[in-house]
């Protein structure tokens, strides 16, 4: 009966750490949280970050970082294959939880500053001067910038999860993923055809109507 007892208690034990990573992965950020003043290339504007991620996520990263390195080294006398499997995914989290820390890999944040359009993500940096802006399509996963010449993102990681999915002559998309919903093509256009509406980009202005959109989003009929 013990026996039973405690091999329940450590099939919980284990199934607590995936459930309450996807919990603290999901939780909600505030609002204030979520948009922000930021800067980009040097300036000052209007930063909309993921909505959902609890910092907490970070500390029990290094955790599970720390124990599949060490698993890696236990195996190391016994079975070689079992420790270069431990490793090397060790080594791949490591590396990629190193891009995070440094800010080489982005978390997918928009920030809109007087000179244009900036996001990091997946270590893929865009940055879209807004004379460049001609429009902008929304689909599901991306926000499709459409331009008069092309955009080269930099990259600043390996490429582990692949290259961004829309990268051509005339348009390039920047993954939306876990934003809030914003009214992103009035946004986009209104900055990019309004060299006035720009300025006000360096103010609090903007930031503080787009808080105000998510807290009171309008209704519709």
């Amino acid at each position: 009966m013990m026996e039973t007892l405690g091999g329940i208690a450590a099939l919980a034990a284990v199934l607590a750490v995936p459930i309450g990573i996807i919990l603290l992965t999901r939780w909600r950020r505030p609002i204030e949280d979520v948009v922000t003043t930021g800067s980009a290339q040097g300036k000052t504007g209007l930063a909309i970050h993921p909505q959902r991620g609890h910092p907490t996520v970070n500390v029990i990263a290094v955790i599970i970082v720390v124990a599949v390195l060490a698993l890696g080294l236990w195996y190391l006398n016994s079975s070689l294959y079992a420790a270069g499997l431990f490793l090397i995914g060790g080594g791949l989290m490591a590396y990629v939880g190193w891009a995070r820390v440094t800010g080489r890999a982005g978390d997918g944040t928009l920030t809109f500053t007087p000179e244009g359009l900036h996001q990091l993500y997946g270590g893929s940096e865009v940055f879209v001067p807004w004379d460049d802006v001609t429009g902008l399509v929304t689909t599901p996963t991306e926000l499709i910038v459409e331009t008069t010449r092309p955009v080269v993102p930099v990259h600043h990681m390996l490429p582990l999860f692949g290259r961004r999915g829309v990268v051509r002559h005339d348009a390039i998309g920047l993954p939306h993923r876990q934003l809030p919903l914003l009214p992103y093509q009035e946004m986009v256009w209104l900055y990019a055809t309004s060299s006035a509406a720009r300025d006000e980009l360096a103010t609090d202005a903007p930031v503080e109507r787009a808080r105000d959109l998510l807290t009171h989003p309008p209704v519709t009929e």
